[in-house]
């Protein structure tokens, strides 16, 4: 089966139509969001209703669970307390409740679904280096574990039970085959804010039975979400950096 594994939409809804234009081309049969609907950009109703739509699993995001007012935002930077106190305002009734719906992790067939670490779903760890990545190991049981949060993309796999005790592999792809005894952390990048010097838009893309697993990458018009985002005040900061990918 092939899977579009996506995450980190950030309410930029340019962004995700282009993925979900890009699955349809590659013949996707199942989705999965990781979370983070919302936060940073304009569109967080119009992302939510395209996901709950067009998605066959959805997880919650710490930027979701912000947005329900379920926790603080204390740990927040200046510009994206400014982006969620904007979203408070403008979040409707019918998006509240989907993202109130969401789980924190899947797990299905040899995948593990969460979006920041499977250590602790709900405390939102960042796996945001190796060390990270391979204590994160211990903490799943499937195959395959695929996170978000970070908005890199990058694959560290591991033939070892205990990854600590031999030099993992790591990708940054696009392309990678799993061997026939390899364990895999992936992270599958972001939609709608990628953080890794690249522009455009990220998905994953994941053939179950060839062991596969691709970093797809789209253009989408980012004037366009820059364009909305200015048209709501939002920071400068958080406009001008979906044009340089960081």
């Amino acid at each position: 089966m092939l899977y579009g594994i996506f995450s980190d939409i950030h309410a930029n809804l340019p962004a995700l139509e282009a993925v979900f234009r890009s699955m349809d081309s590659r013949k996707v049969e199942r989705r999965i969001c990781l979370g983070d609907i919302v936060g940073y950009g304009v569109s967080p109703n119009e992302c939510a209703a395209l996901v709950k739509q067009h998605s066959d699993v959805c997880l919650l995001g710490n930027h979701d669970n912000v947005a329900l007012n379920r926790e603080a935002y204390s740990d927040f930077n200046i510009y994206a307390k400014a982006a969620m106190e904007w979203t408070w305002k403008h979040l409707s009734d019918q998006t509240k409740d989907y993202l109130k719906s969401l789980p924190y992790s899947v797990e299905e067939q040899n995948f593990t679904f969460v979006h920041s670490s499977p250590m602790s779903p709900a405390d939102w760890h960042y796996v945001a280096d190796l060390d990270g990545a391979l204590e994160a190991f211990f903490y799943f049981k499937t195959r395959y574990c695929f996170i978000g949060h970070t908005h890199s993309p990058v694959i560290i796999a591991t033939n070892s039970e205990n990854p600590y005790e031999e030099v993992p592999t790591i990708s940054e792809g696009p392309l990678y085959r799993t061997g026939p005894s390899e364990k895999a952390l992936i992270n599958v990048g972001s939609v709608g804010q990628p953080r890794d010097r690249n522009n455009r838009a990220c998905w994953c893309l994941v053939d179950s039975e060839g062991n596969w697993i691709e970093f797809v990458r789209v253009e989408y018009d980012i004037e366009k979400t820059q364009n909305q985002m200015r048209k709501e005040n939002m920071p400068m900061f958080l406009v001008e950096r979906l044009g340089l990918g960081r």
